[in-house]
């Protein structure tokens, strides 16, 4: 009896760790690009009253002038403001 509840809570960790690893693997993968077209529906949502020239001003002032940042370079985008 020991046994068989071991093996099936080792089965449910080894289940769950994968599936998390496959979840996180495949949710961002961090070689993105994003640019302002990706974020302009997510901004407008944000910000709904900034014209779109104050919503493309946000994004450079976030995400640098070049309007395309990569997945892995995030970290500190909330400090540009």
């Amino acid at each position: 009896m020991k046994k068989l509840i071991f093996s099936l809570l080792s089965g449910a960790i080894i289940l769950g760790g994968t599936a998390t690893y496959a979840f996180a693997h495949s949710n961002e993968s961090g070689n993105d690009i994003i640019n302002f077209g990706q974020m302009k529906p997510y901004i407008e949502e944000m910000h709904p009253d900034l014209s779109t020239q104050e919503q493309k001003a946000l994004f450079d002032s976030c995400h640098g002038a070049g309007a395309e940042i990569n997945g892995n370079n995030t970290q500190d985008m909330m400090n540009n403001l």
